[in-house]
């Protein structure tokens, strides 16, 4: 059933990766589907899925760029009913049986169990790179407010060195990864192990890694975004350097 569901995504996405595109690059804030890009329907879909924090409510991050704490329950995207419910819904429910269930001391995830947590991280990936584009920059934390700033989307103030396309580029990669059925490659890339932390902790950097942390099943993972390991310690040890880096 879940290959299925996987089929009917990536099949969206492909028959509407364009139009979402072009609809952004004229409205970042535009009200559409981030699957589809339908108008219709319309629900909102958490950017990252409540119980990954628990559906805890003082849970937040905060913006690279403003500074401003910003809790998980009530950051959403648009997102219509049968991609919210029936594909995203039914991928977030999968993954989370998965963690649920694996004991890392006894079992391993499958490569192909790897993959579709790898699809997840890199929707996560997509769903930040959509938000961020859709918040503008309205003023740092205990900045004066610039008003020639203030419609920037907080994705270009968090990349000031790369050019608006070069942003936008990222944004329409990142959609296309979803499209990718095969992501064996990346298998060395994604990197799975055990936690004796009580505390939920995330980190992201669009494009190139994600870190999740999830007490309630003793497992963190971590993932470097369109990258390939020859070896998996390789990408153990460029992930360890991150993690003691950011947290």
């Amino acid at each position: 059933m879940i290959n299925k569901r996987l089929i009917q995504l990536r099949k969206r996405i492909r028959l509407n990766r364009k139009i979402i595109v072009d609809k952004v690059l004229v409205d970042h804030s535009t009200d559409i589907c981030i699957v589809c890009g339908t108008s219709a329907e319309l629900t909102k879909e958490h950017v990252v899925p409540k119980w990954v924090f628990e559906n805890n409510q003082k849970k937040y991050f905060v913006t690279g760029v403003n500074g401003i704490s910003q809790s998980y329950s009530k950051t959403t995207l648009p997102a219509c009913d049968e991609c919210n419910s029936n594909i995203l819904g039914f991928l977030e429910r999968y993954i989370e049986q998965l963690f649920r269930h694996i004991n890392l001391s006894k079992d391993l995830f499958s490569d192909s169990e790897k993959q579709k947590i790898i699809l997840w991280l890199e929707i996560l990936d997509y769903k930040f790179q959509a938000l961020d584009l859709r918040r503008s920059f309205k003023k740092a934390k205990n900045a004066p407010y610039i008003k020639f700033l203030a419609d920037t989307p907080i994705a270009i103030m968090q990349r000031i060195k790369l050019s608006p396309s070069k942003v936008f580029s990222m944004y329409r990669n990142s959609l296309k990864r979803l499209e990718i059925a095969d992501k064996s490659k990346y298998l060395n890339s994604l990197i799975v192990f055990s936690t004796t932390n009580d505390n939920y902790h995330f980190f992201h950097q669009s494009g190139e890694f994600i870190f999740i942390e999830l007490p309630q099943h003793r497992v963190a993972i971590f993932y470097h975004i369109d990258k390939i390991f020859e070896a998996e310690i390789d990408a153990y040890e460029s992930a360890m350097k991150t993690i003691n880096k950011v947290y």
